[in-house]
Order: C-alpha cells, then sequence, then structure tokens
C-alpha cells in the first residue's frame, strides 16, 4: 500500500501560554499543500526500510519508526513490515515532513491490520509523536489549537499557489522555541499581516530571525513582490513562503528570486490547499 504524503505552511502561528508539560499552547491554521513524500509500506517476512535520503536513518529519530512502535504497543500486533520512503519534503524546513510521513504510517498500518482503531484513537497515538502529527491524518486546512492536536476545519481556497524558499540550512524546531522563550515578552509577537483571511503572523519569526539574518531578508523582498499576497515563515523555519494567486505569478516570483539572490536555495511553486491525498 502507498500513500502520498503532503506538506503544510502554517498560514498563522500563534504561540501562546507555556503548559505544565514544558510546552507552550499554540493556535495555527495550517494548510496543506501540493509537495508530497511517498510512504510505502506491506507486511513481510522481516522489517526493511528503504529511502532515497540515505541520511535519514531507520532509529528511534525516526518518526516513521515511532509509529509502529505506537501503532503496535496499542494494538499487540507484532508484525514485521517493507518500508519505501521516497523524500521530496525537505528536512528541517518547517514543513512538517516527518510528521506527514508518521501519519501516513499510522493510516497504512491501520489499513493493513483491517482498521482495528478508530480516528479518534489514531488522533491520540499522532499526539503523542508530534504536535503537527494529528494535522496530517486527515490534510485538510485546519485551526489546531492545544499542542496542536485540537482541530477545527478551516476552510481555505483551492486557488490559491504558494512559492516556497529555504536556504541550505535547517532550524531545529526545539532551538526556535528554546530562542522564542529567551526573548523578552514584547518581542514575542510576529509582525502581523492584515488579509483577505484575516490577521495573519507567525511569533516564532523575531526568534529565528535574530540568529539567521537571511530569512528577514528573503521575507522582505518577497512582500516588495507586486504578485505576493502575504509572505511568512513557516512553523519554525528555515522554509519561508509567499502567496500568489496562480502559478504563472508563482513562477515569476521563483524566476526572479533565482536571479536576485543566486540558485543556492531550494525553491519550489507549488499548488495551496490541494485535494487530500487517498491511499493506493
Amino acid at each position: 500500500m502507498r500513500m502520498a504524503t503532503p506538506a503544510k505552511i502554517n498560514l498563522t502561528l500563534e504561540v501562546l501560554e507555556q503548559r505544565p508539560d514544558g510546552f507552550h499552547e499554540l493556535a495555527t491554521w495550517m494548510i496543506p499543500i501540493g509537495l508530497f513524500d511517498e510512504l510505502a509500506m506491506e507486511l513481510s517476512s522481516e522489517m526493511t526500510y528503504e529511502s532515497n535520503l540515505p541520511s535519514l536513518r531507520f532509529d528511534s529519530a525516526n518518526l516513521i519508526q515511532r509509529a509502529i512502535e505506537k501503532f503496535q504497543e496499542e494494538t499487540g500486533q507484532a508484525a514485521a513490515y517493507r518500508i519505501d520512503l521516497r523524500k521530496e519534503i525537505p528536512i528541517g524546513a518547517g514543513l512538517g515532513g516527518g510528521s506527514s510521513d508518521a501519519a501516513a504510517a499510522l493510516l497504512l498500518l491501520n489499513q493493513l491490520h483491517q482498521n482495528p482503531l478508530t480516528y479518534e484513537k489514531l488522533v491520540g497515538l499522532a499526539a503523542q509523536l508530534g504536535s503537527d502529527v494529528p494535522f496530517f491524518l486527515k490534510g485538510r486546512a485546519a485551526w489546531c489549537t492545544g499542542r496542536g492536536e485540537k482541530m477545527e476545519m478551516r476552510e481555505f481556497p483551492r486557488d490559491r499557489w504558494v512559492v516556497l524558499i529555504k536556504p541550505e540550512f535547517g532550524v531545529s524546531t526545539a532551538a526556535a522555541y528554546s530562542a522564542f522563550k529567551a526573548l523578552p515578552l514584547e518581542q514575542r509577537r510576529g509582525q502581523t499581516k492584515k488579509t483577505d483571511w484575516g490577521l495573519l503572523r507567525n511569533d516564532l519569526e523575531q526568534a529565528v530571525f535574530q540568529k539567521y539574518l537571511i530569512l528577514p531578508e528573503i521575507k522582505s523582498w518577497l512582500e516588495q513582490q507586486e504578485e505576493t499576497e502575504v509572505a511568512l515563515m513557516s512553523g519554525s523555519g528555515s522554509t519561508m513562503f509567499a502567496v500568489v494567486k496562480n502559478a504563472d505569478d508563482g513562477e515569476q516570483v521563483s524566476e526572479r528570486f533565482s536571479l536576485f539572490f543566486g540558485f543556492k536555495f531550494w525553491v519550489r511553486v507549488c499548488r495551496l490547499n490541494p485535494e487530500p491525498t487517498r491511499i493506493a
């Protein structure tokens, strides 16, 4: 069985009070985008794992392995699987690639074993794996609160496109939140942008921008492009994005960016809020 696993952007990300468990309450509008990894899983006599990204090992840091462990603990299954992961979503980009892969693993495992877990049980397991993982079980535009596990569907148009720009480095989510906590209280709110979809901001920008000075430069440049409707950092970075009205606008911004900044950046233009993917 095989599934395309979408990336996401955070159209807004508000970091609220700190919880007793050390994490922060969040309020974020997450939107899937037309950039996908692909995960294939099938029952096997022994556990095997292949990926087009050799550096992504199958160990305790791999969310797919952790998803299998959580699923087996919950269901009592002790099966082995043949796993093949094709990565297109960059790591450390704030695009949720690992979380999306983990959600896909839970969905595939449940189907391979004739659906022993309800959707609510899958959400519970997903929340144990990471704040973004529950969102990807449905992969639909949603307003997410708590640590990200409380979801309310909030629609977004399907006619927009997004330009994604990532420098050569990634940003650790843990490091971004650590830097956020070190900021004075008056600096913990991101710059707000008024749009047709409401007031949008990313509260982690201030913390991340202080260390990675190229990121606010990219944001400022994107905001100056006439095609850009809104430009923000996605999640904890390092990807910056611009929402545009169509693919042609996106390609023009992309080409202009490469001419201005050079070709050392990972740049993609893809549909914003595509139709949800299906298991095949």
